[in-house]
């Protein structure tokens, strides 16, 4: 009886904790992942203050003269390598604009200048600008590097496509420089592989940046720019590379199917977009990264981070990317691979954090199904925040030092390992809707986990997200690859102009988000064509 009675008291205390644990309102009800990060994305087609310059020159690819004298609106140059060649004055006070009209330009490279701009964009006759209709080609024929950069100077309006060199930055090299670049569409550049290329161990550098390369301290603006279809046999960073202590500004871009390790056995390809590396701090907000790959077995399929680089990665989308090993859609590693020298000793926090908040996984996918949307591991340090997570396969924290707070993670999580010199992990605040597996010392605190009743204030209950999903039936679809956009026509939608933009789109096993949306007509970043039926993913804001 005085069992029984025991046994009775254990039950219910062991009942009331449940229904306490069960009673807790859901987390992050004031906190949704708000799907803001893509306004102003892309080109845009702006004009130019003539009245800040001091002197304006004009070139026509088709009117043009590449003489002395010539260079004005009425008889321009032929060339642009001869404009600049013509320029010896400038300087923050004496700036010149360079003008380029619609054409196809191939000059090897271009050789920016400091304190004279580029604009290109224009039309032949009435020198109106429209960069959409009045294409700037700028051509490497697959044979040479297009462009290279410039301090002080600005490049805007171009259509760079077909750079190739067996070395660094087919589309434009940033060695030291730190032009700003906005507005253009960096297609189909490519870096071969080095020549003879056989190393001793994996991951060694080979040739990074297959559109852009920014090294030894390069600090360049980059925004508004598209990075389409750009390649490397054997590289990082297929759109842009960074290297040694660069700190480029990287906001507003569209980076689509790029594609790291074309020719690669020895796993030196990382970053299907983009790669940061060695001691490098850059800003990375606001951008779109949307089927990109690094094949092989190469890590970040969207996003690769390592060397002691402190990234700042904020706002941004990352869909379908993937990784032939780790991290579909980012990849973060403090130490180097290290075969045939000692490791480097952990930095201190304000030498190395990456800050990784606000941003959007959804369909990033890795090789072994445990990392799609992140891999973070090798010694890192650093904090990831208030991140949607969701139809990844898994994120994946590894001897880290990290804070994992404020987020909503439907993917299986990992936590594992950990490393003398690196402090436990802090895990709170977040809703965790999937497999939690722990194998190493870390805080968890306060967070909604499934399926595990944890002490410390965790729980788990059901989250409760409002039902906003729509389906919309397509008449017809148009993709432009070059642009990355697909334009729809809709049967009928029941929805308010401007209402759907930003929305993360799926069709079939297709991924986009939603640019425009108005009457039955809706455009698309991404290549949703091809399907019947589009599905309006639900945006994960949780009920009031």
């Amino acid at each position: 009886m005085v069992l029984l009675c025991k046994n009775g008291i254990l039950f219910i205390v062991s009942l009331l904790i449940f229904l306490c644990n069960c009673e807790k309102p859901p987390l992050l009800k004031n906190n949704t992942v708000e799907l803001k990060p893509l306004e102003n994305l892309g080109i845009q087609s702006t004009s130019i203050n003539e009245d800040s310059y001091q002197h304006i020159l004009y070139v026509s690819k088709l009117r043009g003269l590449d003489k002395e004298g010539a260079g004005t609106k009425a008889q321009p140059h032929k060339s642009i390598s001869y404009t600049l060649s013509q320029i010896k004055d400038a300087s923050d006070r004496n700036r010149y604009a360079v003008l380029v009209s619609e054409g196809y330009y191939r000059e090897d490279p271009i050789h920016m200048l400091p304190h004279v701009d580029l604009f290109g964009g224009y039309a032949q006759d009435s020198w109106e600008r429209d960069i959409f209709s009045h294409l700037t080609e700028l051509n490497g024929k697959g044979k040479n590097r297009i462009l290279i950069g410039a301090d002080s100077s600005h490049l805007d309006g171009f259509f760079i496509v077909d750079g190739q060199v067996r070395g660094k930055g087919a589309g434009l090299l940033c060695d030291g420089t730190s032009p700003l670049i906005t507005n253009n569409i960096f297609y189909h550049n490519k870096t071969l592989g080095p020549d003879p290329w056989n190393p001793k161990y994996w991951h060694e550098i080979a040739n990074d940046g297959g559109a852009l390369y920014c090294v030894n301290g390069a600090a360049p603006s980059i925004q508004n720019n598209l990075f389409i279809d750009n390649k490397t046999e054997n590289g990082r960073g297929a759109a842009i590379a960074c290297q040694t202590r660069c700190q480029p500004k990287i906001s507003h871009n569209v980076f689509a199917y790029n594609i790291t390790g074309l020719k690669d056995p020895m796993r030196s390809s990382d970053g299907g977009a983009l790669s940061v590396f060695h001691w490098c701090s850059p800003t990375i907000e606001n951008n779109l990264f949307i089927e990109n790959k690094a094949l092989s077995s190469n890590d970040g399929g969207a996003i690769f981070i390592a060397l002691w680089s402190s990234a700042n990665v904020r706002n941004n989308i990352l869909l379908d990317n993937h990784a032939g090993d780790d991290a579909g859609g980012i990849f973060v590693g403090g130490q180097e691979h290290r075969y045939n020298a000692p490791l480097d000793t952990l930095p201190s926090a304000d030498q190395f954090y990456v800050n990784i908040e606000k941003n959007i996984f959804q369909g990033n996918q890795n090789s072994s199904k445990n990392s799609g949307a992140m891999r973070f591991t090798m010694e890192s340090r650093g904090r990831f925040a208030e991140n949607l997570v969701v139809h990844n396969s898994g994120i994946y924290f590894q001897r880290s030092e990290v804070l994992v707070e404020k987020n909503i993670i439907l993917d299986n999580f990992l936590f594992i390992e950990t490393k003398e010199g690196l402090k436990p992990g802090i895990i709170r605040d977040n809703i965790i809707w999937a497999d939690f597996s722990l194998h190493t010392p870390a805080s968890v605190i306060n967070n909604n986990i499934k399926g595990k009743f944890l002490p410390n204030g965790n729980y788990s209950q059901t989250p409760q997200f409002e039902d906003d999903i729509v389906e919309l039936s397509v008449l017809a679809a148009s993709f432009s690859r070059l642009h990355c956009t697909t334009e729809l026509l809709l049967n009928k939608p029941d929805v308010s102009e401007g209402k759907l933009v930003n929305r993360i789109v799926k069709a079939g096993n297709k991924w986009g988000v939603v640019k425009t949306n108005k009457n039955n007509l809706l455009q698309v970043w991404g290549d949703v064509s091809g399907e019947l039926k589009l599905l309006i993913l639900p945006t994960y804001s949780l009920k009031n």
